[in-house]
């Protein structure tokens, strides 16, 4: 008996046969491409799960096939800066090594003196190393992207999952100088929003932050662009053709999922995995599980505030502001978290006078786990 395959798949950055296309990774490419175009810096960002990781990777996969193209992935706590001019070292058009004299001795010195003369014997040798003494990172990065230029090789990073550290800062702000000195190089980072916001956050226990903040400013005017929930319409298409069921059958499972890319494919991979008996209610406790461990990333994350303001909202049950007040402790403060919540992508206000949300079961989650 044949096994059969999961087309579903739960992999961070990997899409699945069941892949729901919504553009942002096909606009990156097309202006990057570009002659016309003057774009060089996105930002993606959504929720955990919203496919930010998709759509980086399609990026990633389909430029580094281009012979045009030099692309580099690097870890967002890694050593940016150094790990970048490791990767460019390795190119065959660079060469970055210089002489440099060294003096092996096996005579013995008294003193501290140095020998040049005496018993023993001196070897004169020359090797091939980096000039420790005039070696800047950042002169070393600049001549080595000037070079692939030369080559009509364009120069793409990449940070998955980008957050403030002092690495991404001193890369950032190093890229930051090979754009004002027209060099083909781009940027492409995927992350949550307020993580991408720290880089431009100042803080008064912190001195240096405006300084980064103002020497970042090509990072905060490049283009954003946000992962919406995937199309009603896609996702029930998909549901039928992978699922094998009607319309109706799959218009109730996206009604499950709001449109929220990861409890798609979850959804999606319990479906397929059922037993025959077994109804789309048996599969709720096995889906709500699999959700709570990422909302349970989610929830810590927010202040005393939010999460009063989260609590309102579900307990209103409409999504209408004047609901939503009824139950928060300070009513007047609405708009100001409000738009905190809709930046940090947990709400859209699509629809005038209404909130929307747009994590599946997310009230459930809070019911049994986030007791007040």
């Amino acid at each position: 008996m044949a096994v059969k395959i999961d087309p579903f798949t739960l992999t961070p950055g990997v899409a699945g046969k069941p892949y729901i296309d919504c553009g942002i990774a096909d606009e990156i490419i097309t202006n990057f491409k570009s002659s016309e175009s003057s774009k060089f810096v996105y930002k993606i960002t959504g929720l955990r799960g919203s496919g930010k990781s998709v759509e980086y990777g399609k990026v990633l996969q389909t430029l580094e096939k281009d012979e045009n193209w030099l692309v580099y992935p690097l870890a967002a706590e890694g050593s940016g800066v150094t790990t970048l001019i490791s990767y460019l070292s390795q190119e065959d058009f660079i060469n970055e090594k210089k002489t440099e004299t060294s003096i092996k001795t096996s005579a013995t010195a008294e003193g501290g003196i140095p020998i040049i003369s005496g018993k023993g014997s001196i070897e004169v040798t020359k090797t091939y190393a980096e000039n420790n003494v005039f070696y800047d990172k950042e002169a070393t990065l600049a001549s080595m992207i000037a070079k692939a230029n030369k080559k009509n090789r364009n120069v793409l990073v990449m940070i998955d999952d980008i957050s403030r550290t002092e690495s991404t800062v001193e890369l950032l702000s190093i890229l930051g100088t090979m754009f004002n000195r027209g060099r083909r190089v781009y940027l492409v980072v995927s992350g949550l929003s307020k993580n991408i916001e720290e880089f431009f956050t100042i803080s008064k226990k912190d001195p240096r932050s405006e300084t980064v903040s103002k020497s970042l400013s090509f990072f905060r005017r490049g283009d954003t662009r946000e992962v919406k929930p995937l199309d009603k319409f896609d996702i029930a298409n998909n549901y039928e053709k992978y699922l094998g069921v009607d319309a109706l059958e799959a218009k109730r499972l996206y009604d499950m999922t709001l449109g929220y890319a990861y409890a798609y494919q979850v959804l999606g991979s319990l479906y397929f995995n059922k037993k025959e008996s077994e109804t789309l209610e048996d599969l709720i406790p096995d889906y709500e599980r699999t959700l709570f461990k990422s909302y349970n990333l989610d929830w810590p994350e927010l202040t005393d505030k939010e999460q009063d303001f989260i609590r309102s909202f579900y307990k209103g049950k409409t999504g209408k502001a004047k609901d939503t007040k009824a139950y928060m402790s300070n009513p007047d403060t609405y708009n100001t978290y409000k738009d905190r919540l809709i930046d940090k992508h947990f709400f859209s206000a699509d629809k005038r006078g209404y909130l929307e949300p747009k994590l599946p079961r997310f009230d459930r989650f809070i019911e049994i786990w986030c007791d007040e």
